[in-house]
């Protein structure tokens, strides 16, 4: 019992040593994008106006797919003779 658990614990601080953290904080593209930039205003300045651009970019994109609740019986009664 005692070889095992230190081969467990061993085993654990093995992994720990070769923990890399592939975490991306939330607003790496608008440091990217500071970095890229001339600095010109602050980081908190700049970062509210990335943020900005990047929901409008998004919206502009964005295209109404919903179909009418009626939308069946529309076509059905355009197919039809309409009596």
């Amino acid at each position: 019992d005692a070889f095992k658990a230190k081969y467990e614990a061993d085993a654990v601080a093995d992994v720990m040593a070769k923990y890399v953290d592939l975490s991306i904080p939330y607003d790496a593209a608008a440091k990217l994008a500071y970095e890229a930039s001339d600095k010109s205003i602050a980081y908190d300045a700049f970062k509210a106006k990335y943020e900005a651009d990047a929901v409008a970019d998004v919206m502009a994109k964005y295209v109404d797919l919903s179909i009418p609740y009626d939308a069946a019986a529309k076509l059905a009664y355009e197919a039809s003779d309409k009596s």
